[in-house]
Parts: C-alpha cells; structure tokens; sequence
C-alpha cells in the first residue's frame, strides 16, 4: 500500500471522525445546526466507506458519488436552514433540498452515465453551498444571536466555503482529468483534494468546539 491510498484511503476518511466524535461528546450543548452537521458528517462517513470497499474490490464506485451528492446538498441545505432560521431562506431551502435531488435523477438518466462522474450536478451543488455559504457569512452583522449561530457557524460556513470553492473546477472537469491526465497527474489532484477535504473536517472540529464553549 503506498501513502497516496493509506492517505486518502484511510487518513483522510478517519479525520471525519474529529467532528463526529466531539458532537456526540457535546451533543447537549450544541443546537439544531449542529446536531445536523454531524448526522451529515456520520452518513458521509458510511457512504466513504462503503466506497473505499467497492475499490478495493474494483468495483466503479461512482454510483455512490451520484447518491452521495444529492445526499450531500440536501443536508447541508438543511443545515443552513438550521443556522439562519429567516423565513426567506427557510423557503429557498424546501425549494432546493425538492427539486436538486430530482435534477440529479434526470441527470443520471438522460444525461450522464451513474459510472461516469456527475459533471453537471456537482458543480451546481458546490455553487449552491458557495452561495449559502457567502450569504452566511455576509449576513451575520445584519442578524441578530437567535437567527444564526454566531461563532461556530462563522467556521463551519468557512469550512464549506474553502472547500467548494477549492474544488469547484474539479468538479467541472473530472471526466476530462479522469480519461485523459496521467496517473501521477491524477493523483496529485486528488491528495490536493483529499487534504482540502481533511481541512474542512478540522474547520468543523474547531466550530464544534467554539459553539460548545458559548454554550
């Protein structure tokens, strides 16, 4: 086994385990946002996981990438519906967290393959939290303690915010990379991914712990 896979196979998913681990020691001091993110931390571990098995047994784990994305939008909509509690987002959020995981159905069936990556679904979930993210954190002068969490929602929205924006672009040329990019080249921008993702992981272990203390 050579670092690249202990790295992005094993590191990289066990960092998920930060997050989740401090909720569920503080889970009564947290509120609902963050009761949230770690529900969505724990089934996106699951998912990680069970995708590190299908490689391993080379199988096209892709599939899961199509369910781990409208999986993933859907919860992290809920969590800023959580976090921002304003009846205008609270109605956006119903509107996306509906019609986002029927677009990702229509884009498995009629557009792309679900053994190919979803090029077209997930750059439009990275540009939807891109923006949840920045109306956050634009928006918290303007709100008052009992419409967002303060302090841990200021990391958490910054820890979406880095890693999106990070991946936006690879996202958007996945398939290219995938088909044409030499092995090494590939997995350069993959560990560069992996250690994006790790960092968000961290970022949320530190949110946790600031919404703790203030509580």
């Amino acid at each position: 086994m050579t670092f690249s896979d202990l790295y992005s196979g094993y590191i990289v998913p066990g960092s998920t385990l930060l997050p989740i681990g401090a909720g569920v020691i503080y889970y009564k001091k947290l509120g609902k946002a963050i009761h949230t993110l770690i529900i969505y931390l724990g089934i996106a571990l699951l998912i990680n996981i069970a995708g590190i098995i299908m490689a391993a047994h080379n199988k096209n784990n892709l599939p899961l990438l199509h369910l781990y994305t409208a999986f993933e939008l859907v919860a992290v909509v809920w969590y800023y519906k959580w976090a921002f509690s304003v009846p205008l987002v609270n109605k956006w959020s119903r509107v996306i967290m509906i019609v986002y995981p029927i677009l990702c159905v229509i884009n498995f069936i009629f557009f792309q393959s679900i053994y190919k990556f979803n090029t077209y679904t997930r750059p439009l979930e990275a540009i939807i939290i891109i923006a949840f993210s920045g109306i956050y954190l634009s928006n918290q002068h303007r709100l008052s303690h009992k419409e967002l969490t303060a302090s841990a929602g200021r990391w958490v929205a910054s820890g979406f915010l880095l890693y999106f924006c990070s991946s936006l672009f690879q996202f958007i040329f996945s398939n290219v990379v995938s088909k044409h990019a030499s092995r090494d080249v590939k997995l350069l921008i993959w560990n560069i991914h992996d250690t994006f993702v790790m960092i968000m992981y961290i970022i949320f272990f530190i949110g946790i712990q600031r919404e703790r203390s203030e509580r």
